[in-house]
């Protein structure tokens, strides 16, 4: 398997791959050193399913790990040194839906998170992007007025608007900014790498047992709930989060709309009670 590993990555299919993606590819990577010296032909879909379900509270990296172990069977029967890919069709972990971070949460995060965290947390809830695209903000990307994205995982490319709050942090942040990108990891005051920052946001919430079921992710769930909870419609909410698919915006804003159609429903029960009663005052047995 290290054979294989070594020459798929001196291979075109590795060389062409964007700089952010290899390094994504070489942090899965790591967690292959125990399979490194197994001859491939010994490989079976049991050991990949094994090493799969050794992440499982991990869902999205046990995915990673299946999506790597594809890739590398397959360069494998493409250059004849097995005939099949044992870890075609290995189904995926289901991620689940990301549980949104209500208010006393993002507050929590806000007030205990580390600068580092806490500022990710900020440009997350206000921008309402993925952290990949977070991580990629640069300071060029904004204008004092808004911020540019371009997503890495569509290619939409964005200008979104910044808050007034917003404004004020990165105003203050830019002070000291010795990064070309917003968010720096402190560790080496460089721009994290997908990885790296995944890891540390893990582990600020871990610390946190008040935060205890969320992850970073359900704070561009917080993002397009507060939007909703405003007023803005699916069009409006969707120029902000780049999504292309407003079926797959309704999952982030379902509580939103509930919250918005009781209080729609309760507000039409008082305005027909208070007729009622008026209609009875008005009328009386």
């Amino acid at each position: 398997m290290g054979a294989i590993v070594e020459e798929y990555r001196r291979s075109p299919e590795y060389t062409k791959l964007a700089p952010s993606t290899k390094k994504d590819y070489l942090g899965v990577l790591g967690k292959f050193e125990e399979v490194l010296h197994v001859p491939i032909v010994d490989v079976r879909r049991r050991h990949i399913l094994g090493m799969r379900d050794s992440y499982a509270d991990r869902p999205g990296l046990a995915n990673s790990i299946i999506s790597i172990w594809s890739i590398l069977l397959k360069f494998a029967v493409d250059r004849e040194y097995v005939l099949a890919n044992p870890a075609a069709g290995v189904e995926r972990l289901p991620l689940g839906e990301w549980e949104r971070w209500p208010d006393r949460a993002v507050d929590f995060a806000l007030a205990h998170f580390k600068e580092p965290m806490r500022r990710a947390v900020v440009l997350a809830l206000y921008t309402g992007q993925r952290s990949s695209d977070l991580i990629k903000m640069r300071w060029d990307d904004y204008d004092g007025t808004a911020i540019q994205v371009t997503q890495k995982k569509t290619g939409t490319r964005l200008w979104v608007p910044c808050h007034a709050d917003l404004k004020a942090e990165l105003t203050e942040w830019k002070r000291n900014a010795t990064s070309v990108t917003i968010l720096v990891n402190p560790a080496s005051e460089q721009p994290w790498n997908r990885i790296g920052f995944s890891n540390a946001v893990r582990l600020a919430i871990k610390a946190h047992p008040e935060l205890k079921g969320y992850v970073f992710h359900g704070l561009r769930k917080a993002s397009a709930s507060l939007l909703a909870e405003a007023g803005c419609s699916a069009l409006e909410i969707a120029a902000i989060t780049g999504h292309m698919s407003l079926k797959n915006l309704e999952i982030y804003t379902r509580q939103a709309d509930q919250r918005q159609r009781a209080n729609a429903a309760i507000a039409k029960l008082e305005n027909y009670r208070r007729k009622t009663q008026e209609n009875w005052a008005g009328n009386p047995l």
